[in-house]
């Protein structure tokens, strides 16, 4: 089905769209975008940086992450495969004004991706794509639309970004470029348009540009790498205690505590015109992190130029994926009492612990098909929710996906401004049947998602229980709810 092409941007259009580049409070901090998987619809995350080519003229560097689960697979000469479009708009604003649009690029390229066979698990979780388009300054509009050729579904991602000219004689500072290599390749080609890095990437690199001009005074550029505290526990009980407001569950991470892990700083005396930095390391452990850019003349440390950040999340090696020994067993919380969680999480060598999930799943459920059967299903809720509602943690972590992986997809939904309510029947007046959940006001400067808090009350002690058992008793095939 081919794309209707307009030659400008309604202004409806602009106010509707999302914007996927994670832009937050402060202008200087980049934050990557947010993604969840809707059920039947095609999903990407996109974002647009400027950046200078050698000679300065400015270009913008566009990156799409598209999710494959979210694409339909059809067999294809004894292959499972997905086709897409995928489509790239640039408007440029006429006579530097925010409201009147001119198209200057519009791309259009077919995405094909292949698995071998019907519910095999693909081996990426994402594919990325890159283009790179001249532009001159000016402030910009930037949308990207995939269409499913299986479904004829298409979503729209759009940003903005303004572009400066490095031929002229101001100094500036580009905004940080996240890339990761994949485990798998040898280079750095893989763009990071999420807050989320992948867990196949072993190793980051941030690249950004400054650009001095031959009179400009000797600038000063330091990096550092700070991780933020933040809450990676799983979800506490539904039964429990609400986190109270300024509790660490609640604001998800607390900006105002943060460790600096990696510093470095470089001298631009005799360097100028267009200077590409990059900054390499392995991808850091689970948390949340950002890695910042200041520019300072020598003559006066404490006058910062400029300053730029990107903000991300390192997830676990094989996020948002099921698949190491240890990933098996940490959802278990869950289901287990955490005085035996704790004793299975103690098991060190890797055959041991499998064989106590396993020794654990038979002892409740007794027969080896159902039990294969159960644990299958109790997985894919974990992942699933790991690609529904990954925020600032994994998404089987946090409110959202405890709830999901215990009881299932919700019949209904309600949403508010600050409130979305699941509802699990028909009777909406049950309070063992509808869940709460509040979007917390905290501090959400740097980030790309919203971050819901179950309002827990001690009457889910019953049906939390007994949906437990429903799990290890095998009757959640039967009966989910």
């Amino acid at each position: 089905m081919p794309l209707n092409i307009k030659p400008y941007i309604p202004v409806i259009l602009l106010l509707l769209l999302t914007l996927g580049c994670g832009s937050s409070r402060d202008p200087g901090v980049r934050t990557g975008a947010h993604i969840g998987v809707t059920d039947g619809e095609p999903q990407i995350v996109m974002s647009a940086v400027a950046m200078m080519a050698p000679d300065g003229r400015p270009y913008l560097d566009i990156s799409v992450d598209m999710v494959l689960r979210s694409l339909i697979f059809r067999e294809d000469d004894g292959e499972m495969a997905a086709d897409a479009i995928l489509q790239t708009e640039v408007y440029r604003a006429i006579e530097d004004s925010e409201d009147d649009f001119a198209r200057v690029e519009m791309k259009r390229e077919h995405i094909r991706a292949v698995r071998p066979r019907q519910g095999s698990t693909p081996s990426r979780d994402f594919i990325s794509y890159n283009t790179k388009v001249p532009a001159k300054a000016g402030y910009y509009r930037v949308f990207v639309t995939l269409e499913d050729q299986h479904s004829g579904k298409s979503v729209t991602r759009g940003t903005s970004v303004t572009v400066y000219d490095g031929t002229d004689k101001e100094p500036a500072l580009t905004h940080v470029l996240l890339r990761g290599r994949d485990h798998r390749a040898e280079s750095f080609e893989v763009p990071l348009s999420t807050y989320s890095v992948p867990g196949r990437m072993d190793t980051i690199r941030f690249e950004f540009q400054v650009y001095r001009p031959e009179d400009a005074p000797v600038f000063i550029v330091e990096t550092n790498l700070k991780k933020f505290e933040s809450d990676t526990a799983p979800a506490r009980a539904m039964a429990a205690v609400t986190p109270t407001r300024g509790s660490l569950p609640y604001r998800g991470i607390n900006y105002n505590r943060r460790e600096t892990l990696e510093s470095s700083r470089r001298v631009l005396e005799q360097e100028t015109g267009v200077i590409t930095i990059e900054y390499a390391t392995k991808r850091p452990p689970v948390g949340n992190y950002r890695f910042e850019v200041r520019v300072t003349p020598e003559e006066d440390p404490s006058e910062v130029l400029f300053y730029k950040a990107r903000d991300f999340a390192s997830m676990s090696d094989h996020f948002p994926f099921i698949t190491s020994v240890k990933d098996l067993a940490e959802p278990l919380i869950y289901l287990m009492g955490q005085r035996e969680h704790r004793r299975l999480m103690r098991i060190e060598d890797p055959d041991s612990l499998k064989r106590a999930i396993d020794r654990y799943w038979l002892s409740n459920l007794g027969n080896k098909e159902q039990a294969s059967r159960v644990i299958e299903a109790f997985y894919s809720r974990v992942e699933e929710a790991n690609q529904q509602f990954s925020t600032y943690k994994e998404g089987w972590k946090t409110d959202m996906g405890l709830v999901y992986i215990l009881f299932g997809p919700p019949w209904y939904v309600e949403r508010s401004l600050d409130r979305m309510v699941w509802i699990y029947g028909y009777d909406r007046q049950d309070p063992r049947r509808v869940f709460y959940f509040q979007r917390t006001r905290g501090d959400t400067r740097s980030q790309p998602f919203d971050h819901y808090v179950l309002q827990r009350s001690p009457q889910y002690h019953g049906i939390e229980y007994e949906q437990i058992q429903r799990w290890l008793s095998g009757s959640i095939l039967i009966r989910p709810i």
